[in-house]
């Protein structure tokens, strides 16, 4: 081989070892650049990762605060409407405790006031010749003075009282006897809803008759004819003392119990009575309305098809309620 020949081979393979090293440079320098990139972008990664969980964890601070905000206004919210609840729940409680207040001081003759009314307009519808007056609150005396009258001619006074308690009292007997002797009266009914322990519906107590309110009217027509009576017979005061005993004796014996009982149910029978009867006649009226409207709607119909027949004209369209 000739020296020119190996010369370039020489230099041929020199410059095939300088490009060998220099690709082999630039990898390596390629190699540092793409991992110092690399390592850029990591720590990129890591910085927008760091700053991510910081939004992250201000906007969990914001929403825990706007939580916890809306929760202390729903909290304000509830109590207020909580203590609005307990000032409305103490006012009424308050006007409850007022108006116990004001029952507890009525007087027994407030609270008695209704029954008699009851009691007064009965009398008065069932002896309209006698003259019967309710005394005025908080004026001496029985709730009503019967004065009977016959043919124009006084014969007697009956007085009443009415008691609208639960528990029985020996002064409500004491309290009538007495007015009963002021009126100079020759009877006195006291209707009561509570009776001396072992009596009930109809009792006589010191002179002073003690009756259910069920009882007091047929009572009093007992009595109102028996003073007439008495009147009309001019007997002695013996004579209308031992009467008047003896009547005593019958109002309450077990006769008199049974009578009145009697009168009680069938009363009650009537009453029940005319409430199926009312029924009945309910019943009736809504049949016999259902029956005039069928009626009434079978002779729109004939009246409109004869309009039909006659003029040719369309069926008359009949409204019926």
């Amino acid at each position: 081989m000739s020296a020119a020949k190996k010369s370039a081979e020489t230099a041929i393979k020199a410059a095939d070892a300088k490009a060998s090293e220099a690709r082999a440079e630039g990898k390596r320098a390629a190699e540092a650049e793409l991992a110092t990139r690399i390592a850029n972008a990591e720590q990129a990664k890591k910085v927008a990762e760091r700053q991510l969980a910081e939004l992250r964890s201000d906007e969990d601070g914001r929403l825990r605060e706007l939580r916890t905000a809306l929760e202390q206004d729903k909290m304000k919210a509830l109590q207020s409407q909580e203590a609005k609840a307990f000032r409305d729940r103490q006012k009424l409680e308050r006007k409850l405790d007022e108006a116990q207040r004001q029952l507890q001081q009525r007087t027994a003759g407030e609270l008695g006031e209704g029954a008699e009314i009851d009691l007064f307009e009965e009398l008065r519808a069932a002896f309209p010749q006698d003259d019967i007056q309710r005394v005025k609150s908080g004026q001496e005396g029985a709730d009503i003075i019967h004065t009977v009258k016959d043919a124009g001619r006084t014969c007697g006074v009956i007085v009443y009282d009415s008691k609208n308690r639960s528990v029985w009292r020996n002064s409500y007997v004491t309290k009538l006897r007495r007015d009963q002797i002021a009126a100079k009266a020759d009877h006195a009914i006291l209707t009561a809803r509570a009776f001396p322990a072992g009596t009930q519906q109809l009792h006589l107590h010191d002179g002073v008759i003690v009756a259910n309110p069920a009882r007091a009217l047929v009572l009093a027509q007992l009595l109102r004819n028996h003073t007439a009576q008495l009147a009309t017979l001019r007997l002695s005061a013996d004579a209308r003392a031992e009467k008047m005993t003896r009547l005593y004796a019958y109002i309450t014996s077990d006769r008199c119990d049974q009578l009145l009982k009697q009168i009680e149910g069938r009363t009650e029978d009537m009453l029940e009575l005319e409430v199926a009867e009312k029924k009945a006649h309910d019943a009736v009226w809504k049949r016999r309305g259902e029956m005039i409207r069928s009626v009434q709607q079978a002779c729109g119909e004939f009246g409109s098809e004869v309009h039909h027949i006659i003029t040719d004209a369309p069926p008359l369209q009949i409204v019926t309620s």
